[in-house]
């Protein structure tokens, strides 16, 4: 009973019948006048700007009813004939239409959908670049897929080499257009991990409709870092002014390679020059810290290893020690004069220094610095003796020790006494023998014994008598009576030893060899006989009663 417009009927079903020539239509239940139409494809895709052709065909009796095909899409040809036509649709653009067919088949009006959805590849498959990466620690893995349709046949992995660590799908998304999709996945990576590639793979599955699309992203390597340990610096924690000592830095357990460690080491605020040694995965800097003036510096080093860094310091004094200074005023000085023995330092930084003057048996003064004195009055037993002059500065629980030494000379007169020169000697007949004749002074006297104006040695000496013993140096002399007496074992040879020394005793009662060697008896001793010669011997005329000899036989 009501009026219905084309537009309206076919929006709530397709089969219409044609009531009036005025253009009102009414629901037809003729039977008879029923008929079918069909559209192929019924279901297709076409990528996006794509283009299609759909056929419609009818099963009216009337061959030539009129039909057509009702779409927003863009039309370019057409084609018909005997219960079909087709029409091709171009530059589509919409992602899901549906295009309707139509007959009018005696007043009947029939259709049939198509269902046509738009696809597109994704434009660009990005994996975004991974940073360095810190063992053990979360990072994303992210993948941009750029401007793909439908989405909801999207499928989104995430792999580890030959490993799949994420996979995601798009089911949920109801809304068909061109869209851009972001895939993140969590991992914490291992030193297993280090060197692998990871990848972002799409499928985007319309195998239903004939279309199946795979893309993925370059690789990206995995660089994974541990630097397990804090670095260990080796200086001495005291370092003189001036004075160069070696600083190192080491750092173990360095991964994946050792070689890949980068060190900075700075003392008191500049950078040091150092070398780099490596063994297993231990890495060591080495360099020379100094300063030119004292006070506290830190020694620091750092030790990154990619996205990694760690660093370590230690505090370093710079000390001033000066070397302490040992003043002997005299130190050639005659003996009973003032000596000053002078034991003295400049300040120390920081200060405490503490001086001790001592020789080689106790300490003679102690104090703080700057300057210890000590006057003496020299005697024979100082020459010879050992002042130090000893500086202490304790550093914490280390204490420094830098000292001086000198030694003080004392000059004297030669002296001559008992001890080294006994007054009275006796030899042996036939012995070797030395005059004991030792004089002390400073410098080193020489001695020599003189008798009857005959200079000797204290080695020239083989005759019984007084002799005068002298010692002199430069500073004066001293003399010595010295009586030598030489026992003899053969008392009738006792004279002729003294007289002729060297005459055997088997011989010595013979006149002849007396000749010989100008022995001559007296006049009343001549005439007497062999083996009775007397002991009272005379001087040979012009000659000497002693002869000089190294030693006495």
């Amino acid at each position: 009973h009501g009026l219905f417009s084309l537009g309206a009927l076919w929006g709530r079903g397709c089969l219409v019948s044609l009531l009036s020539t005025t253009g009102a239509f009414a629901i037809s239940g003729a039977a008879e006048q029923s008929f079918n139409v069909s559209v192929w494809p019924e279901n297709s895709v076409v990528e996006h700007r794509g283009s299609i052709w759909l056929n419609c065909s009818h099963t009216c009796r009337d061959p030539s009813a009129s039909g057509g095909l009702e779409t927003s899409l863009t039309k370019a040809q057409n084609k018909s004939g005997p219960g079909w036509m087709a029409q091709e649709l171009v530059d589509i653009q919409e992602w899901v239409s549906a295009p309707r067919c139509y007959f009018n088949c005696y007043g009947n009006v029939t259709c049939a959908d198509a269902h046509i959805t738009t696809y597109q590849p994704p434009e660009r498959v990005v994996l975004e670049p991974l940073p360095d990466m810190e063992l053990g620690r979360a990072y994303n893995l992210t993948c941009q897929v750029l401007n793909v349709a439908p989405v909801t046949h999207l499928t989104v992995t995430l792999r580890q080499g030959g490993r799949t660590l994420h996979t995601e799908t798009f089911q949920n998304h109801t809304v068909i257009k061109l869209d851009n999709r972001t895939v993140t996945h969590e991992i914490i990576p291992q030193r297993r991990d280090h060197g692998q590639e990871v990848t972002c793979h799409t499928a985007l599955d319309l195998r239903l409709q004939g279309q199946f699309f795979q893309n993925s992203s370059p690789a990206v390597e995995l660089r994974i870092f541990d630097l397990p340990e804090e670095p260990q610096l080796l200086t001495s924690h005291y370092i003189e002014v001036g004075t160069r000592a070696t600083a190192r830095c080491g750092v173990a357990g360095v991964f994946p390679t050792v070689g890949e460690a980068r060190f900075t080491l700075s003392f008191g605020g500049e950078s040091l020059n150092f070398t780099v040694t490596t063994s297993g995965d231990t890495a060591t800097a080495e360099g020379e810290v100094w300063s030119p003036f004292p006070g506290q510096r830190e020694l620091n080093c750092t030790v990154t290893m990619g996205p990694m860094s760690r660093s370590a310091r230690q505090s370093v004094l710079i000390y001033s020690f000066p070397q302490p200074v040992l003043e002997i005023d005299q130190p050639q000085a005659l003996v009973n004069r003032n000596v000053s023995v002078t034991c003295s330092a400049l300040a120390s930084q920081p200060p405490g220094t503490t001086l001790q003057l001592r020789d080689s048996e106790r300490t003679l003064a102690s104090g703080p610095q700057p300057r210890l004195q000590l006057t003496l009055t020299t005697h024979k037993g100082d020459n010879g003796r050992q002042f130090t002059c000893e500086g202490n500065l304790t550093l914490g629980s280390r204490s420094l020790i830098k000292n001086m030494s000198a030694q003080l000379i004392v000059l004297y007169q030669p002296t001559l006494d008992e001890s080294g020169c006994p007054s009275h000697q006796t030899w042996l007949e036939g012995t070797l023998q030395q005059l004991a004749c030792e004089a002390d002074g400073n410098p080193m006297p020489e001695v020599s014994c003189s008798k009857d104006s005959q200079v000797y040695g204290t080695s020239g000496v083989n005759v019984s008598g007084t002799y005068h013993c002298t010692a002199t140096n430069r500073l004066g002399s001293m003399m010595r009576r010295v009586t030598v007496q030489v026992e003899c074992e053969s008392q009738s040879c006792a004279s002729l030893a003294l007289c002729c020394p060297g005459v055997a005793r088997p011989t010595c009662n013979s006149q002849a060899v007396l000749a010989d060697l100008g022995c001559f008896p007296s006049d009343s001793e001549r005439g007497t006989p062999d083996g009775e010669i007397s002991s009272h011997l005379r001087e040979a005329p012009g000659e000497s009663p002693t002869r000089t000899g190294a030693k006495l036989a």
